[in-house]
């Protein structure tokens, strides 16, 4: 029975019992901040399980997409080692909110089992959580089981929760017995819950009771439900009668492309190449779906753990073969997936070009890091461990993640010291932070809070509520010493959404200081500043927030909002804000985006953030609720936190409508003008605009109009002609290049008779020829040899020196007679960085020693 078979029963026999079928919800979370990825088939039915949500139905069944590779849920370290551990699976799941619970979960499992799939009742057995007694009682006396067959286990296995807070409930699973000859353990009364392969769990059907709370208490749920999960995968194995998950038929096309590219056959490999097969599947599937969902690599969240999924396949790629094939497998996913998950086809080109960038920027990495590796191996051999600093500088150096260092370091017997590890990261962090209030940032006290009124006032009259001084609150700071200072009510807007901080003065009396930083500290905002006179609890002071720098912001603030809105008209829906830095001076969007924008595109963005500007619509804030908002349509920027109960919407009406904590022009007129004078990628699919607004757009064009003038008088030509004749010059310019080009070549063929004639005979009977240039281009050094070689077959150096560094160029006319890779292999020892083929290899150095040439000779022989 095939994969796709077994999708169709499964929806078929649940939608028989009244289950209203739900597609698969994206892998990236919606506002949940407890999840990196989607791990279990209820993560998009959490808000029906805690009674915040209602649908128009109480069953569901589902097929969800699931990645477990960071945080609580991580397989990734075991994944290629064992028979059924995947980063990526699919979790096939049916579910009640408030309607049927134990009974009808267990009589639903048994029933789909043993009679859609026909798997043998004989084999199968269940375990319950130890003081269930009700499941027990469910499965002796409503299924038949036999008490053998039922197995009590602790909590570490029949209580599941979804994370460290929320729903969760004790828990029965079911297990196949696969028999004595799969079991990997010698405990002759193995059964469910041993962690050897002969008890394979297949289902998990989860009694929802409670609500996990961050404090650990479980709170009854206000409704009952049954969240139940099995793997597709798992359940192929065993419907399909195969060893492993990988032996699969939703493998077995990923396995039969990387033979394809190798050359390699994966059932007569050894089991280390075995392993590296499995981990290229498994990461291919987990890598093209989570770019589809929207995902990119990045150092830090869930864009992090995609990345060092990437750098793991990376790394098993290279024991399969040189060439970087990890891309080419996600054609073999979408074709395989597409029709199931449309997104797939849809972002096909992003997924590859996003793996392709990311494996080319970390291959250099992977070697150099490899070799350093290799020298920490003959450092640690007594202890026969890495230390957790050796681990902390390959990250930190080399981009290794620590899985990776684990996988080579177990490979060669080490071990590596992980905590030691996590001490040199924490201490990196401390030390690279910002200049903040040591303690405070969770000893402070949470009575203490400023009102901001940042919104609607510059300048305010306020009194101090609080001091910090040597990481200390005290009741007083003496004068010229450097300070934190907390106030009732602050115009001062910190940094958030982009949006920098103010610039501002504080002023006590006649007195003044300029603030230093600003930051938010629990529910306070403090500001540093060198005080200006004793300061006190209690005193009396003004805050001053520049009016130019924060008018200035305030216009490219919403000149985001308007470009944002520009960039989903003219390039489409898909477009999402991935990043943005707002300053007076300039405003940085980054976005997603799989193509670079045409020079029509960016004037047709142009065109309508600025007719939005000469509208001078009047822009509306308001409060609402988070969901309120979302139902409005009201964009929310992926990735921040919002108050459930109050968020702020910034409206451009007709046009735009965004939730932020920003500060805003009134109307779009007070922006002025509205320029982009970048356009870049930072990566595969994400680019980035940078901006100007107002004085600083019309500075630009002022400068621009000014230039664009002065050529036309230089030139002497009209302004509209100014590129007519600059295609000309240009191509002036071309012609000049081509004829010494073309010089410089005829030059090089009247010296080659007089190289032909110094050359002379190695040991084994070929010619070897070298000619010294000067200023030639690799490409023209390629040119001469070619043509030396015509006249005489044989080997030929060329060198030609440039200003900082020496070109060279070795062909051979026969590459049977000469190994090019040991030739490369020995010129490296002379500090030489280069690559090529069988017949050539091209490189440079900054400088060649005096016995190059011999050396070289010695190595041809």
């Amino acid at each position: 029975m095939k994969s796709l078979e077994i999708r169709q029963k499964f929806f078929n026999y649940f939608k028989k019992k009244g289950h209203t079928q739900v597609p698969s919800s994206s892998l990236i979370p919606a506002q949940d901040p407890t999840l990196l990825f989607a791990n279990a088939g209820m993560n998009q039915f959490k808000d029906l399980f805690l009674g915040l949500e209602k649908r128009s139905y109480t069953r569901a069944a589902s097929i969800q997409k699931c990645i477990r590779a960071g945080g609580k849920h991580n397989d990734l370290e075991n994944v290629g080692f064992t028979k059924r551990h995947l980063t990526f699976f699919e979790m096939i799941g049916n579910f009640s909110f408030g309607d049927y619970f134990k009974k009808e979960a267990i009589e639903y499992a048994w029933e789909f089992l043993t009679t859609e799939i026909n798997l043998n009742p004989e084999t199968l057995y269940a375990s319950v959580y130890k003081h269930d007694d009700q499941a027990y009682v469910l499965w002796k006396d409503l299924i038949g089981l036999p008490e053998r067959r039922i197995v009590k286990l602790g909590e570490s296995d029949n209580f599941w929760q979804m994370g460290d807070t929320g729903p969760c409930g004790p828990c029965t699973e079911i297990y196949v017995d696969r028999g004595q000859d799969a079991s990997t353990c010698s405990n002759p009364h193995c059964a469910p819950g041993c962690s050897c392969d002969r008890f394979l769990e297949i289902w998990n059907l989860v009694f929802m009771q409670y609500n996990r709370q961050p404090d650990g208490t479980d709170v009854p749920l206000t409704q009952t439900g049954v969240d139940t999960g099995m793997g597709l995968e798992r359940l192929c194995a065993i419907v399909q009668n195969k060893d492993t998950v990988y032996d699969t038929d939703l493998f077995a096309p990923l396995i039969k492309e990387t033979e394809q590219l190798t050359g390699l056959t994966y059932a007569t490999s050894p089991e280390s190449i075995q392993a590296a097969f499995r981990v290229l599947a498994d990461h291919i599937r987990s890598t093209t779906f989570a770019i589809a969902d929207g995902c990119t690599p990045s150092n830090e969240g869930r864009g992090y753990v995609l990345r060092k999924i990437i750098r793991r396949a990376a790394l098993f790629a290279q024991k399969l073969t040189d060439k970087n094939i990890f891309p080419e497998l996600s054609a073999t996913v979408v074709n395989e997936f597409g029709s199931l998950y449309p997104e797939l086809v849809s972002q096909r080109t992003l997924i590859k070009e996003l793996l392709t960038s990311e494996i080319e920027k970390f291959s250099l990495n992977l070697i150099n890091g490899q070799s350093i590796l290799k020298n920490y191996f003959t450092q640690q051999e007594h202890s026969k461990t890495i230390t957790g600093e050796q681990a902390f500088k390959l990250y930190d150096t080399y981009g290794f993640p620590l899985e990776l260092t684990q996988v080579i370091a177990q490979e060669q017997g080490f071990t590596v010291d992980s905590n030691g590890f996590s001490k040199a990261m924490e201490q990196q962090r401390l030390q690279s932070g910002k200049k903040v209030v040591s303690k405070q940032e969770t000893t402070f006290p949470d009575e203490i809070k400023t009102e901001f009124v940042g919104y609607t006032q510059l300048i305010t009259p306020t009194h101090i509520i609080a001091l910090i001084f040597n990481g200390t609150i005290v009741p007083e700071v003496p004068e010229g010493e450097l300070c934190w200072v907390i106030t009732e009510k602050s115009p001062l807007y910190v940094e958030c959404g982009g949006q920098i901080n103010d610039t501002a003065l504080m002023m006590v009396g006649h007195r003044q200081a300029e603030i230093r930083d600003i930051k938010k500290i629990n529910r306070a905002i403090a500001f540093e500043c060198v005080a200006p006179t004793q300061l006190l609890i209690d005193q009396q002071l003004t805050i001053s927030v520049n009016e130019r720098i924060r008018s200035a912001t305030m216009k490219n603030h919403t000149a985001t909002h308007l470009l944002q809105a520009a960039l989903q008209l003219v390039l489409g829906t898909h477009i999402k804000q991935s990043g943005s830095l707002v300053t007076p001076d300039y405003l940085r969007f980054d976005f997603t985006h799989h193509a670079p924008l045409t020079l029509e595109e960016i004037t047709r963005i142009e065109d309508i953030v600025n007719r939005k500007i000469l509208e001078n619509i009047s822009l509306s804030i308001t409060t609402t609720t988070y969901k309120a908002a979302l139902e409005q349509g009201v964009i929310a920027f992926f990735g921040e936190k919002y108050n459930p109960d109050n968020v702020r919407v910034v409206s451009i009406p007709g046009f735009s409508a965004e939730l932020c904590g920003g500060t805003h022009v009134a109307a779009t007129g007070d922006i002025g003008s509205f320029k982009i004078t970048e356009n870049s990628a930072l990566s595969a699919g994400n680019r980035r605009i940078v901006a100007l607004t107002g004085l600083k757009a019309l500075e630009l064009f002022q400068h621009d109009f000014n230039l664009v003038k002065s050529l036309s008088q230089e030139l002497k030509v009209p302004t509209a002609q100014l590129t007519q004749t600059t295609q000309a010059l240009k191509h002036d310019m071309q012609e000049m290049v081509r004829t010494v080009k073309q010089l410089k070549k005829e030059l090089f063929a009247l010296k080659i008779p007089s190289i032909i004639t110094q050359g002379f005979t190695l040991n084994n009977g070929i010619t070897f020829m070298h000619a010294q240039l000067v200023d030639s281009a690799p490409g023209e050094l390629k040119e001469y040899a070619e043509s030396l070689l015509a006249r005489q077959p044989g080997v030929v150096l060329l060198e030609s020196k440039a200003a900082d560094k020496t070109h060279i160029f070795i062909a051979s006319s026969d590459e049977k007679s000469i190994d090019m890779k040991k030739v490369a292999d020995g010129l490296k020892t002379f500090g030489i960085k280069g690559g090529g083929t069988q017949k050539h290899f091209q490189g440079s150095a900054e400088t060649l020693p005096a016995n190059f040439t011999q050396s070289l000779r010695n190595i041809l022989k």
